[in-house]
């Protein structure tokens, strides 16, 4: 007789494999990736998805300042005080990381009415 399967292991198996559109909804809201064999896939579409998913992690000044409502020489500022680590390249464009940007926004986070 074989072992029962735990209920979380169901539920896991079906949000990640099913192609049921509840199924196929959860994974898009949640931005959860499909599950690759990686012994399935090429050399060039394996080098491929390294280099897109480093990639996602840099955002270039103009989402930043979107991001964060800023000015050009707000976003200036917060590179030269240090608030805001960057990377420039020898053509003069500027990258910062993701998760760089997203800690100025938690760290600067408050709730209407409550004091820090």
């Amino acid at each position: 007789m074989s072992k029962p399967r735990l209920l979380a292991d169901i539920l896991k198996d079906y949000f990640q494999n099913s192609q049921e559109q509840f199924a196929i909804e959860f994974r898009r809201h949640f931005n959860i990736q499909p599950i690759v064999n990686l012994d399935l896939v090429s050399n060039e579409t394996l080098n491929t998805m390294v280099e897109n998913s480093f990639l996602e992690d840099w955002i270039d000044g103009q989402i930043v300042m979107q991001t964060l409502h800023v000015s050009p020489r707000t976003l200036q500022t917060l590179r030269t005080n240090g608030t805001l680590p960057y990377t420039k390249f020898s053509n003069g464009k500027i990258f910062y990381l993701r998760q760089d940007v997203e800690k100025i926004l938690k760290q600067n986070y408050s709730r209407k009415g409550s004091s820090r």
